[in-house]
């Protein structure tokens, strides 16, 4: 898969669940993915502490999504945070790229699928409740799912 569709990816996974695909990129860092990059943050996302705090933050994530109460991704500051960690994450894997714009082209893909993500996630769950007449926690546990799969299927290996 080329830098710019795992950059779609793990936005995509980020505007999901927001820890996601900062844990993926984490975890393929921490297995050798950019042996060949001696950036300051693939070091840092390689080491084994990054790898436990965006586990931790990545699970606290499923849990608290699913508790009443917690404010709509689409808030601005859930739906910023997205947007951020899409970039981030985009840019990341797009400095795995041919070139300096490659960096510049992912970060604004994942950025941009982050908060396509956000949208589309959030119309969906409410979608498939109406619909389905699921609890919020089931559909939520679809999302999770879905955000998984995605930062699984596209992470850098």
């Amino acid at each position: 898969m080329s830098v710019l569709g795992q950059a779609a990816g793990l936005g995509l996974a980020t505007g999901i669940r927001s820890m996601m695909g900062l844990r993926m990129l984490a975890a393929s860092a921490r297995s050798g993915a950019f042996d060949d990059r001696d950036s300051r943050l693939v070091r840092a996302l390689r080491s084994r502490t990054a790898l436990t705090v965006l586990n931790v933050l990545a699970a606290g994530e499923l849990v608290v999504d699913k508790l009443p109460g917690i404010p709509s991704r689409l808030a601005p500051v859930p739906l910023g945070a997205r947007l951020l960690l899409g970039a981030l994450v985009g840019g990341a894997v797009g400095a795995y790229g041919a070139n300096r714009r490659t960096c510049v082209a992912g970060a604004l893909i994942g950025a941009a699928a982050a908060v396509t993500a956000a949208f589309a996630g959030n119309r969906a769950r409410a979608w498939l409740q109406k619909r389905t007449k699921l609890a919020d926690p089931i559909a939520a546990l679809v999302e999770d799912g879905i955000a998984m799969s995605l930062g699984s299927a596209t992470k850098p290996a």
